[in-house]
């Protein structure tokens, strides 16, 4: 068991309000360091437990704090000084969450552990896991794009990624699914078939062959029958179970990590299976699920393999309707 530093949990839910997240309901959870982007990411995981009506808990791994700690706490001692940076850290964290979603019931909690244990211990018991997406600079990536996939690879729930980019041709009701035809995007199309439910949006479903380029004077070619087929046969079921819910496929030719990367452009979310091959950690969860975690440019979902069950095993989309 981790050795909690500090801990607080609360109830924060708005008069009046006629929703109240399902007290033994799985919560989101969202990993915050002080940053500008673990504050976005703590925004929009609000919104998505109030979207499911489930709790928000926000966690700290006080051992990655020790390169945050504010010179002006220096002089309070190592551990006073995390303790209190760690408080500050995580209620700023919680009131950026009440100001997105004041309805929604927030914990907060400081462990002392590393990021990446932390979370996927947290991930245990999660509904989804958040974090934020790397900074736009290379230290930054190289750091916190390590974290995320080494995450993604070992989580036991979904990962959500989230950058935060103000585009205005953007449809934050647009959910886009990456479909490749393996066990694990079915489990995708759940999970992003109950994101475009809770937004009262639509699904995209998308899959990308590969385009030929032809040889000499021969024109490129790429055969998409295949790829109408498979998003046919993927779909059906869905189709016939939510007829409310506007669910479109398209076949596109290219690479699979460039097309999506571009589509990012449009959505409010874009969900992926996170179809790993062992081997070197770029390979654990998959090459275009690797490049989305470090260019899409709205949230990403991951489903990760070890989740496939528990997802398909999950009851609350008729909550959805």
């Amino acid at each position: 068991m981790r050795d909690t530093l500090f801990a607080s949990h609360g109830e924060h839910l708005a008069k009046g309000s006629d929703r109240m997240a399902t007290r033994d309901a799985r919560p989101i959870v969202v990993g915050v360091d002080g940053s500008e982007s673990a504050l976005d990411a703590a925004a929009w995981a609000a919104s998505e437990a109030a979207l499911h009506d489930v709790p928000l808990r926000i966690v700290h791994g006080v051992a990655e704090s020790v390169l945050r700690v504010p010179t002006g706490l220096w002089g309070t001692g190592t551990e006073d000084g995390l303790r209190i940076h760690a408080d500050l850290l995580v209620r700023e964290a919680a009131a950026t969450a009440h100001a997105a979603a004041p309805g929604v019931d927030v914990s907060t909690a400081v462990e002392r552990d590393l990021p990446l244990p932390l979370l996927v211990g947290e991930s245990h018991d999660a509904l989804y896991v958040v974090v934020a997406a790397a900074d736009r600079n290379a230290v930054a990536d190289m750091v916190a794009g390590s974290t995320a996939v080494s995450l993604v690879a070992r989580a036991h729930a979904p990962v959500a990624v989230v950058r935060s980019i103000d585009d205005p041709e953007r449809d934050d009701r647009l959910v886009i699914v990456g479909v490749d035809g393996s066990p694990l995007a079915d489990a995708a199309i759940q999970v992003g078939i109950q994101e475009a439910m809770l937004r009262h949006g639509r699904l995209l479903a998308v899959h990308v062959v590969h385009h030929y380029r032809g040889r000499g004077t021969q024109p490129a070619t790429s055969d998409t029958s295949d790829g109408t087929a498979l998003l046919t046969d993927a779909l059906r079921g869905w189709r016939h179970k939510f007829p409310e819910l506007q669910i479109e496929d398209q076949v596109m030719a290219g690479h699979p990590a460039g097309v999506l990367v571009r589509l990012s452009n449009r959505a409010g979310l874009i969900v992926v299976g996170a179809r790993g091959l062992g081997g070197f950690t770029g390979m654990l969860i998959g090459s275009v699920s690797q490049a989305l975690l470090h260019h899409a440019h709205c949230p990403l979902m991951t489903v990760p393999p070890a989740t496939r069950q528990r997802v398909q095993q999950r009851d609350d989309l008729s909550r959805t309707r």
